[in-house]
């Protein structure tokens, strides 16, 4: 019996793209059906309900379709999203932690300067959907009970940093590379288009620098987990600062960006660079 990949695999990338496109769209209907069924029978509206449907709604619009995509295409889940779970993977996943640290500052300067754009006509509108899209999250991190918090970071953190990362950039990168044939290009467009899908344009740029953060760590790497391991840790300090400033251990809002001194900040940047170019550009040149 044939296997389905071998029907698909003289597919060309843009054909794949295609595919893709057609699978999240395919999830998202999924998804959004499951929400109007969950509606319709009435439950308990509640922070609990939310972070399930968050859950799910991620499973779907993002896991789902590049488990599909690779199989119907490549056969293979794991190897074709490069799941490497030997150490090497786990060590870079914590230098890739130690980076987005140092990265902070400028991030948080990076929030605040997008935050104050002025957007003429389109700027009221645009804050008032950032403003709702703050308070979904408020809502789902609201509880600061342990295990609310445990919930929280399984579903906040783990949960989007293992959907998202498979779908970004484990299928969109890939399949874009193999279109354009340009590392640099395919990161790019893919940051692009992950900024884009969070839906907050007052939250673009940062969300652009992680994008590119992340696909830069995993063309380097060629490990889904370094990216898996950055991108909890990025969303677990949120979970974290919540929980923290709940129980009065912190007075700055988590929503607060952390502004430090220029220095501070160019400092701090110069090292993640460092640490980047030492770790992943020339570690892998030296494995190649």
């Amino acid at each position: 019996m044939m296997r389905i990949n071998e029907f698909f695999r003289d597919t060309k990338p843009f054909g794949q793209l295609v595919g893709l496109c057609f699978f999240i769209l395919l999830g998202f209907v999924f998804g959004i059906g499951l929400q109007l069924l969950l509606q319709a029978n009435d439950l308990p509206q509640g922070p609990t309900l939310n972070l399930c449907s968050a859950a799910v709604m991620q499973i779907l619009t993002f896991l789902l379709p590049t488990v599909l995509f690779s199989t119907i295409y490549y056969g293979s889940v794991g190897a074709y999203l490069k799941v490497d779970l030997r150490g090497r993977s786990w060590l870079m996943g914590g230098v890739a932690i130690v980076a987005f640290v140092l990265m902070l500052p400028a991030n948080d300067w990076l929030t605040y300067w997008n935050a104050n754009w002025n957007l003429g006509a389109w700027g009221d509108t645009l804050r008032h959907n950032s403003q709702l899209l703050q308070q979904t999250t408020d809502m789902m991190l609201s509880q600061d009970t342990v295990p609310y918090f445990l919930l929280q970071l399984l579903v906040v953190a783990l949960v989007p940093a293992i959907c998202e990362e498979c779908f970004f950039r484990g299928a969109l990168q890939q399949t874009l590379l193999r279109w354009v044939r340009n590392p640099h290009v395919a990161i790019i467009a893919t940051s692009v288009i992950f900024s884009l899908a969070h839906g907050d344009i007052l939250g673009f740029c940062p969300r652009l620098l992680l994008g590119l953060m992340l696909g830069y760590m995993f063309h380097y790497s060629g490990s889904i987990l370094v990216n898996i391991c950055a991108h909890f840790f990025n969303n677990a300090a949120v979970v974290v600062l919540y929980f923290l400033f709940h129980h009065n251990y912190i007075t700055t809002p988590p929503t607060e960006p952390l502004l430090l001194p220029w220095f501070t900040t160019v400092l701090c940047t110069v090292g993640a660079m460092l640490i980047f170019v030492q770790y992943f550009t020339k570690n892998v040149q030296k494995d190649a």
